[in-house]
């Protein structure tokens, strides 16, 4: 009888398991410029929360299918009384083709005048902004690597061995970048993650910036 219930234990658990590393790659692949530039992906975000020491700071995401019409953009520091809103309609075009197993993403912005080019199969994507800044995350044996040709580094993320649903970002010198961690809600996927501030202040940054950033985004499934 107990080991029944361990067997069904285990089930449950495993049922509830979120595959962290493969929702932070998705999340690599499609998001860009702190949460502002969205690509399509198997999950779409819904809404994020956002805190950095007193700086409040979220987005609300309108879909209609798979196309992004708008967003609630929200900030706010009370020490400093500054509350800002305003409401962002995205003027890009995302062109795809596919040659094989890669699908190749043209993303241009018609008012900015910004261009990436994204490629992206089943474990890879390798990002091109405008000539200048390269990308390339790939997975491997449950590690995504990562290079940027503008960061004089190579970070790898991997799933925290204590906590299947939870994954961690480091950086060459074994320093901590990032965490993430997901659970599902009913038909909400949910990313809570860290970023942690490593800088060394020579002046107080004041109430409204510095320290570890602690993001929530909500995803609909």
């Amino acid at each position: 009888m107990r080991r029944i219930f361990i067997v069904l234990a285990v089930a449950f658990l495993n049922a509830h398991a979120v595959d962290c590393i493969r929702h932070t790659f998705n999340y690599f692949a499609t998001n860009f410029q702190d949460h502002t530039l969205i690509m399509p992906g198997e999950t779409l975000p819904d809404s994020l929360y956002q805190e950095q020491n007193g700086m409040v700071y979220t987005i609300k995401y309108h879909w209609t299918g798979n196309h992004l019409d708008s967003m609630n953009l929200y900030q706010s520091c009370l020490a400093r009384n500054v509350e800002k809103k305003s409401i962002y309609i995205p003027d890009w075009k995302i062109d795809s083709t596919k040659v094989g197993k890669v699908t190749k993403y043209d993303w241009k912005s018609l008012k900015d005048k910004w261009h990436f080019t994204v490629y992206r199969a089943k474990d890879s994507v390798y990002i091109d902004n405008d000539n200048e800044q390269h990308q390339i995350f790939y997975l491997k044996k449950d590690t995504i690597y990562e290079v940027n040709n503008w960061v004089p580094r190579n970070l790898k993320t991997y799933r925290d061995p204590d906590n299947k649903n939870k994954c961690i970002r480091k950086s060459d010198n074994n320093f901590i970048i990032d965490t993430y961690e997901y659970e599902m809600k009913g038909n909400t996927l949910i990313q809570k993650s860290i970023k942690f501030d490593h800088k060394k202040y020579f002046k107080a940054p004041g109430p409204c910036y510095g320290g570890n950033k602690y993001t929530t985004l909500y995803y609909r499934k």
